[in-house]
C-alpha cells in the first residue's frame, strides 16, 4: 500500500508541473511586445537609422510594440536586417520583460568609388551603395571598375591598417595599364605605387623616405615618389 501511495505522489507531482509549465507558457505567449531597443555597435548609427530599423522591424504591416509575443519568429526578422544594404550583420533577441532588442553591426567602407553611380567598397571587398544620411571619408578610388575590387582591395585593406597610410592617402588611382598611384593628404607630390603586389616592401621603403624628408624638412621639393622598383624609392623634385 505504502508503495502505492508513493506512485500516486509521483504521477500527481509530474501532472502539478506539466500544469505549470503549460500554464507558464501561455502566459508568456500571450504577453505584448513592451517596446523595441535598437542597439548599434560601438554606439556608431551613421549609415542607417533607429527609425530605418523599427520600419523593417514592422509585422503584419504594424509596428510591434503592443503585439502578442508569439507572432515572433526571431530568424526572419535578423533575415530582413540581414538583407539590407547597409547592415553587416544583425542578432535579433527578446527579454523576459517584453522588450524586442536588436543589436546592429553596421556595414564599413574603405574607398569610395567615382563613376557614373558611385559607390563604396566595404571590409569584405564587395561593393556597398552611397547613403543619404552620412558620407564617409574615405580615399576617392578612380579608373576601378566593380570587376576590379578585388584588384584594389588588398590595398584599401593595408591601408586601412596603417595609422600612418590611413591618414595620409585620400585618392587612389588606376590607369589602362592597371598601374597605381596614390594622392596624399596636403603633401604636393603623388605615389606612383606601380602594381598591387610587394605592399609591404613598398610601403616600408616609403615610410623610410618619408621620415627622412621630414628630418631634411625637403618633403615640399619634391611633386613625385616613385615605389615601383624594388628595394628602391625614386623622387622627382619640381
Amino acid at each position: 500500500m505504502k508503495i502505492g501511495w508513493f506512485y500516486i505522489r509521483m504521477i500527481c507531482l509530474v501532472l502539478v508541473t506539466l500544469f505549470l509549465v503549460a500554464f507558464s507558457h501561455k502566459r508568456n505567449a500571450d504577453r505584448k511586445i513592451k517596446a523595441v531597443k535598437v542597439n548599434f555597435e560601438a554606439g556608431a548609427n551613421l549609415f542607417i537609422t533607429a527609425e530605418t530599423v523599427d520600419k523593417l522591424l514592422i509585422q503584419n504591416g504594424k509596428p510591434l510594440e503592443g503585439q502578442p509575443k508569439d507572432i515572433l519568429v526571431l530568424k526572419n526578422l535578423e533575415a530582413t536586417l540581414d538583407s539590407h544594404a547597409m547592415i553587416s550583420d544583425a542578432d535579433v533577441y527578446l527579454t523576459l520583460d517584453g522588450v524586442l532588442g536588436a543589436s546592429v553591426k553596421q556595414r564599413k567602407p574603405l574607398g569610395r568609388v567615382q563613376e557614373q553611380k558611385p559607390y563604396y567598397i566595404d571590409e569584405q571587398g564587395a561593393s556597398m551603395p552611397l547613403s543619404s544620411n552620412y558620407s564617409a571619408r574615405v580615399p576617392l578610388i578612380e579608373g576601378v571598375s566593380k570587376e576590379q575590387i578585388g584588384e584594389v582591395y588588398p590595398l584599401l585593406k593595408y591601408l586601412q591598417q596603417d595609422d600612418l597610410l590611413a591618414t595620409q592617402v585620400i585618392g587612389i588611382s588606376r590607369n589602362q595599364n592597371g598601374d597605381y598611384s596614390l594622392t596624399p593628404r596636403v603633401l604636393n607630390y603623388n605615389i606612383s605605387l606601380g602594381k598591387i603586389k610587394d605592399l609591404q616592401s613598398k610601403f616600408a621603403n616609403y615610410k623610410a623616405f618619408y621620415q627622412k624628408a621630414i628630418k631634411d624638412n625637403s618633403l615640399s621639393v619634391y611633386k613625385n615618389i616613385d615605389l615601383r622598383f624594388k628595394g628602391q624609392v625614386v623622387g622627382t623634385k619640381f
